[in-house]
């Protein structure tokens, strides 16, 4: 995955290739960290979600490239509605 997406999300979640799904959900799903734990669980959420370690501790993780790929979907579907109106 090598999209302007994907390193843009590197960039904002300083390098990491794996980001906590607390950091992820309020801003690019709309949810608190809680509702998203919850999501997660259930694999409810747009994007794959998993922990690393079997422990009810281990953080809920998501991958950067999961994640530019869904935003890159997002993107490219708002663009073919907004052709859709506009032209």
């Amino acid at each position: 995955m090598t999209t302007p997406t994907y390193f843009g999300l590197l960039a904002e979640f300083d390098g990491r290739a794996e980001i906590p799904l607390e950091e992820v959900a309020p801003k690019y799903f709309g949810i608190s960290a809680r509702t998203a734990g919850s999501r997660a669980g259930a694999q409810a959420l747009p994007v794959p979600a998993y922990r690393a370690m079997d422990s009810q501790k281990s953080p809920w993780l998501v991958s950067a490239g999961d994640l530019a790929e869904y935003l890159d979907r997002r993107k490219a579907e708002a663009r073919q509605h907004w052709k859709a109106v506009n032209e």
